[in-house]
């Protein structure tokens, strides 16, 4: 035991400790590199994540899941330890990024879990990306399922905020259509 208390000691001083453990959350899971599931929405959203580590930190770069009507306006909205976790990911030097939902908190998506954020740019977010979002939930008011999928490119592995995400959804039993656009970041 003292020699584990010892090893760790020098990692705190060399800011090592922290790489190990880069989630700012501590009373909720945090993302790990690899497979990462959440059901959220009063469990009518069932989402997959998958996360690669870049710069050391774990990044997302896909999301699949699917959305049930009784899932919409059963999210949350963020709290300091996401937008911590955020800003803490945002590497364009700016530290204004909101932190996004991948899934919206009006179809469902908890604000306050890490595995659903991701640091976007505040005027996409609230702009172009949040009425996509409407369009989703409008069609999901009428559908029995949506099926939605994330991609989020990044220009590098040295990077952990993507300057880009693609953005599908498709719906069973709706009269709307494949809904798919790519928004900068």
């Amino acid at each position: 035991m003292w020699l584990r208390t010892l090893y760790i000691i020098p990692l705190i001083f060399s800011g090592l400790f922290a790489q190990e453990s880069p989630c700012v959350c501590t009373t909720v899971p945090c993302p790990e590199v690899g497979e990462n599931n959440i059901v959220m929405g009063n469990g009518s959203a069932e989402m997959t994540y998958i996360y690669e580590s870049h710069n050391n930190f774990p990044v997302v770069v896909s999301v699949k899941g699917t959305l049930r009507p009784e899932s919409l306006d059963n999210g949350s909205k963020t709290n300091d330890c996401v937008r911590k976790y955020s800003r803490m990911l945002e590497d364009d030097g700016e530290q204004s990024c909101d932190a996004g939902h991948i899934l919206a908190n009006r179809l469902g998506g908890y604000g306050n879990q890490p595995l659903n954020i991701f640091p976007q740019n505040s005027t996409i977010n609230e702009g172009v990306f949040a009425q996509f979002e409407g369009e989703i939930y409008d069609c999901m008011k009428t559908s029995s399922m949506g099926y939605l999928s994330w991609e989020f490119i990044y220009p590098g592995s040295q990077h952990t905020q993507p300057n880009k995400v693609i953005y599908s959804a498709e719906f069973e039993n709706s009269s709307c259509e494949k809904l798919y656009q790519e928004f900068t970041n």
